[in-house]
């Protein structure tokens, strides 16, 4: 049998409750710890991405003008969607194919994997960027008016290297090479920030220059890390397998509408925004935006990067009780953090925006808490459409977020003329809890996990604690009441938690023992173990 003939890794029947391939030490808490190891190296990459973020945007909001801001964003924006639709889902087939045993035992399937998967992004990634290219070209001014063309033809050729750049680090997630997928992320965000400035300072502030250097510094990255495939020995022209590439398509396809759908969720605003409201509205609503998903991605980013590939491993090799009891636990944890998250946010948002962003974006402070609440309630569905996922019913994730999509257009077509900018993040919110509510109501007859309300109840009732507390200090100026009350409601909600809650004060109890044992001597260790 040849290599296009069969495949490589057996996709996961739904209806098969695989035993244990290999033996076993599973425990939820031990794949929960893992998995807050692995996190903890995506966490660390992007808190330092975001200190990075934390110093460019202040910049970025202070040289570009409040509408140059917003046309920058609107251009990231739709070079989402085009990247999407060019990467052809390839990104999430390469995490769904890959097999360590398989390919640990035969070299030539594991060439056949990586080749495959990175030539046929690149081939779609080049026809992707030609047709984006050309659309913008023929599209009527009043579509696509000359500036926003001018800005887009620039920065086009990002699909052509970001389609590529996802399934190379698709790559590093899938073999667990956490370290080296925080390098990877952090030295990008580091060079891109430091080559727009360069440029901004040494030919001028314009919205094309950034993409020019933004460019750059990521055809740069991905040569590097293509390189280091070729280093490998698992990239080559030859073992590229079309039938092979077909069923990543196959499996891929699905999730481009999924993928494009929740781009519309996210982003499909902005156009309506710039269309009723106008230029410098598009840009207050762009920095609100940008800095709540900042806050978001604290938790949402390392969750879904170190998620995946544990769950997958443990449907694989353990089966459906412990994949639902890790991803029980893990929820149950993302939701305590969320809540204090949304605290803090709550009483810090608009210090915070005046600090980061100036004062001239101060009217938009009040948006901040809607859209974070918006965020957090749409990254439940990392833990909730695990079923969907494992049992590849990419159509239906795609469907019901399709959905969603339409019912946020459809909230902002009625909303923004009548009630202004908070139309917009009303939107978010309710077509986010509206998606979320679509793929428990799908994932739960496949993968039911359990929902543990009375702990939700315990920190709701915290986190209200603590937002009362904080919210009405004022120390006079932005930055002092940003630090102040950010660190206050965090206090106050560890505080109501362990009050409230004899779990949380059970996890205290373990981390406090865990932080005792390792401060103790090796000599302490070996007495109390003697009993000296």
């Amino acid at each position: 049998m040849s290599n296009a003939e069969r495949e490589v890794v057996q996709p996961i029947s739904p209806d098969e409750d695989r035993a244990p391939a290999t033996p076993s030490s599973f425990t939820p808490m031990g794949e929960v710890r893992k998995l807050a190891r692995h996190s903890s190296h995506y966490l660390m990459a992007l808190v330092a991405s975001l200190s990075i973020g934390f110093i460019s945007f202040p910049v970025y909001t202070r040289v570009f003008s409040v509408a140059e801001y917003g046309l920058i964003d609107f251009v990231q924006k739709i070079l989402l969607l085009a990247t999407a639709a060019s990467k052809m889902g390839l990104q999430n087939s390469a995490l769904r194919f890959y097999d360590a045993k398989e390919f640990r035992l035969h070299q030539d399937e594991r060439t056949r994997y990586f080749s495959t998967m990175f030539l046929g992004t690149v081939l779609t990634a080049a026809v992707g960027t030609v047709l984006f290219a050309f659309g913008v070209r023929v599209a009527p001014a009043k579509m696509i008016d000359r500036p926003l063309a001018a800005v887009l033809l620039t920065a086009s050729t990002l699909i052509l290297i970001r389609a590529p750049q996802s399934v190379l680090l698709a790559f590093l997630r899938i073999e667990e090479r956490t370290k080296s997928f925080a390098i990877v992320t952090v030295a990008m965000r580091a060079c891109n920030v430091s080559a727009v400035c360069l440029l901004l300072f040494l030919i001028g502030r314009s919205a094309r220059i950034y993409f020019v250097g933004v460019t750059a510094v990521e055809f740069l990255a991905v040569l590097v890390l293509t390189l280091i495939l070729v280093h490998r020995r698992v990239l080559a022209l030859a073992h590229f397998d079309s039938a092979f590439f077909r069923m990543c398509l196959m499996f891929g396809l699905p999730l481009i509408i999924n993928e494009i759908a929740f781009i519309v969720l996210d982003a499909g605003d902005r156009v309506l925004v710039r269309h009723f409201l106008g230029a410098v509205a598009l840009g207050h609503y762009s920095v609100a935006y940008g800095l709540s998903n900042y806050v978001n991605e604290l938790l949402i980013v390392p969750l879904n990067l170190a998620l995946v590939p544990i769950y997958m491993r443990l449907w694989t090799y353990n089966g459906r009780e412990s994949t639902i009891q890790f991803l029980s636990k893990g929820l149950d944890i993302f939701m305590m953090s969320a809540a204090g998250l949304f605290a803090v946010t709550l009483v810090a948002s608009r210090d915070g925006l005046i600090v980061l962003a100036s004062t001239k974006y101060q009217s938009a402070a009040y948006l901040i808490p809607i859209l974070v609440a918006g965020f957090l309630i749409y990254t439940t569905q990392v833990f909730l459409s695990a079923g969907l996922m494992i049992h590849k019913k990419t159509g239906t994730m795609a469907k019901l977020m399709a959905c969603s999509a339409a019912v946020n257009l459809l909230l902002n077509w009625f909303l923004l003329p009548r009630m202004g900018l908070i139309a917009a993040a009303l939107a978010t919110v309710l077509s986010f809890a509206l998606c979320v509510f679509l793929i428990w109501r799908a994932a739960s007859d496949l993968l039911p996990l359990n929902l543990n309300f009375v702990a939700l109840s315990k920190y709701v009732m915290a986190a209200a604690t603590a937002c009362g507390t904080a919210y009405w200090i004022n120390l006079g100026t932005p930055i002092l009441n940003t630090l102040t009350k950010s660190a206050c409601a965090g206090l106050v909600y560890v505080l109501a938690l362990y009050t409230v809650d004899a779990r949380t004060r059970r996890y205290a109890i373990k981390v406090l023992r865990y932080l005792r044992a390792r401060q103790r001597t090796p000599m302490q260790v070996e007495m109390s173990a003697t009993g000296d």
